[in-house]
């Protein structure tokens, strides 16, 4: 494997900028995430690079990781187009996955009971109780309450992208996540199983908003289900108050909640592994200044795209809409 990934870093390294779009970001993207992918999941990519035999071809293989996986893991909230990938080969694994997308937005709710109800309707950060729980439970003394919210570990945004995109592009996604993180198939991740027990954490509303947009992961340790609090360096310095002296938190189950599983340690590892590629290469930075662009201009017309007079620029107004849709 280590030739395999020395050759394809080599190949990176000859690629000639010409003009593309992002194309800054090519190089340390595909750096990233040879560096930073599970082993299996590095050597898929590997090969990519590698068939890429021009550089028009190479860029598809970034702008297809570009938009199949990192834009819906950082966006989450957003749904837009993505590219698929050239490989043929791809297309194949793609329509495999298109059969098992479904919708299960009304499992949402239990999900967020049973994730309260196993995290003993704490903070598995800081250890804050749920304002509601703490009420409800007539304000125990010496204990700190807070605004919880149940966080996804893989994006809800996953099934927002089946519903809200034509079926190619939604099974595109899924084999782009299953592809860079095999595990996430071994243990039976999908669309009708993403609101499963095993893919939440109860947090802090400011610690799952940081969850949510990598700037904060958990890194495993020797010990399961024990792990390291990794920021970066958008993570909000208030935010540190959240956090233990040693940076240490141990998931457990709540008494009488031993038949709820933990977070599973495959899809922890995935979202750290995913903070790391987005903050190294700069591309969560990038997919940022996109979105701002989009709210800015969508700000600025007060819901009106078009101006009556006519002045409206049409082109920088598709430009900025549809900057994940389409290659240049």
């Amino acid at each position: 494997m280590l030739k395999l990934l020395s050759d394809a870093n080599e190949r990176i390294s000859q690629y000639a900028a010409q003009g593309r779009q992002d194309e800054d970001k090519l190089k340390p993207a595909l750096q990233a995430f040879l560096e930073w992918l599970p082993d299996d999941g590095k050597v898929s990519i590997a090969r990519d690079i590698l068939v890429a035999t021009t550089d028009d071809l190479l860029h598809q293989v970034f702008f297809s990781l570009f938009t199949t996986l990192a834009v819906p893991m950082k966006t989450r909230s957003h749904a837009g187009s993505v590219k698929c990938s050239p490989h043929p080969h791809r297309l194949d694994a793609e329509e495999a996955v298109a059969s098992t997308l479904d919708d299960p937005l009304e499992r949402e709710k239990k999900f967020r009971d049973m994730c309260l109800r196993r995290d003993n309707y704490c903070c598995v950060v800081s250890g804050d109780m749920d304002v509601d729980k703490f009420c409800e439970r007539g304000s125990p003394e010496g204990v700190i309450s807070g605004d919880l919210k149940v966080a996804h570990i893989v994006p809800f945004s996953y099934v927002n992208w089946n519903t809200s995109t034509p079926l190619p592009q939604a099974s595109t996604i899924w084999e782009a996540l299953m592809r860079c993180f095999p595990g996430i198939r071994q243990i039976g991740l999908s669309a009708e199983t993403i609101n499963h027990v095993f893919n939440g954490l109860t947090m802090e509303a400011p610690l799952h908003s940081s969850f949510g947009s990598f700037r904060l992961a958990f890194k495993r340790t020797d010990i399961l289900h024990t792990y390291q609090c990794m920021t970066y360096s958008d993570f909000p310095t208030r935010n540190h108050m959240y956090l233990p002296e040693n940076d240490i938190i141990e998931l457990k189950q709540a008494l009488g909640a031993e038949d709820l599983p933990l977070p599973n340690p495959v899809l922890i590892d995935c979202h750290y592994r995913l903070a790391e590629i987005l903050n190294a290469s700069g591309m969560g930075e990038r997919i940022d200044e996109h979105w701002r662009r989009w709210e800015d201009i969508k700000g600025s017309t007060a819901g009106h795209m078009l101006s009556p007079d006519g002045d409206t620029d049409l082109g920088c107004l598709l430009e900025t809409a549809f900057w994940h849709c389409v290659r240049r």
